[in-house]
């Protein structure tokens, strides 16, 4: 059996909590199995963020020497890292096609008992969801 993960369940966020998870006193084995899952995810979570910084390029305004244009809000000053686009839909939907690719893991995943954590944080359980039974 392996584990499917969208990628719209992942982000530098998943790879954080799962480093924090091992971090904490967990069963050998699955901090085992972690390291092994980690290796798998941020590959996947590097190619993503590649292909998410295409997408903006290709769909980012440009100036007549190539610069992206900028974006002013409504005081008039420029708003650091934000890009006008020159067809929102199209890249709305390229995005969200992206988003919804599944990606298979060859690892099962791990009963949640079998990690026998003393204490651990909510939010990276969240984020961590897909890897559990």
């Amino acid at each position: 059996m392996s584990i499917i993960v969208k990628n719209s369940e992942l982000s530098s966020e998943t790879i954080s909590a799962l480093n924090s998870l091992i971090d904490t006193d967990i069963n050998a084995t699955c901090a085992f199995r972690l390291t092994r899952i980690i290796k798998e995810l941020s590959s996947i979570v590097e190619d993503k963020a590649k292909l998410e910084k295409k997408l903006i390029e290709k769909y980012t305004e440009k100036d007549e020497n190539g610069n992206p244009t900028l974006v002013y809000n409504q005081e008039s000053q420029v708003v650091d890292g934000a890009v006008n686009l020159t067809n929102p839909e199209e890249f709305q939907n390229e995005m969200a096609n992206l988003m919804e690719i599944e990606n298979e893991i060859p690892y099962d995943k791990i009963n949640f008992e079998d990690l026998k954590l003393e204490t651990a944080k909510v939010k990276d359980l969240i984020t961590l969801e897909f890897l559990f039974n």
